[in-house]
């Protein structure tokens, strides 16, 4: 089974594709699940580490070639997931306070 995602996995990028795509929805599903047990300006901080980690990812990917554009756009995918879960946790909790 390995193989052939190692296969379909070649043109976007190969093995490196596979392990960012399982860390980004990992990442997503434990953010998901722990969102209301963590402090405001942990998921703050999240905003700012997806995309800290999503530019350089980015660069690296466009400077690797052709091949590897599905690791930047898993990388800008998570990034903005990250971002948009962690802004409705946020304002869901402002809501609650007024």
């Amino acid at each position: 089974m390995l193989e052939s995602l190692r296969t379909w996995a070649t043109p976007y990028g190969g093995d490196a594709f596979l392990y960012i795509s399982f860390l980004a929805v990992v990442s997503v599903i434990a953010l998901l699940v722990l969102r209301d047990r963590l402090s405001t300006v942990l998921l703050q901080r999240f905003i700012r580490l997806g995309a800290l980690i999503a530019l350089p990812l980015t660069i690296i990917a466009m400077e690797l070639g052709e091949q590897h554009w599905g690791v930047a756009a898993v990388a800008v995918a998570w990034a903005v997931l990250v971002a948009i879960i962690s802004k409705n946790a946020i304002t869901a909790r402002a809501m609650q306070k007024k």
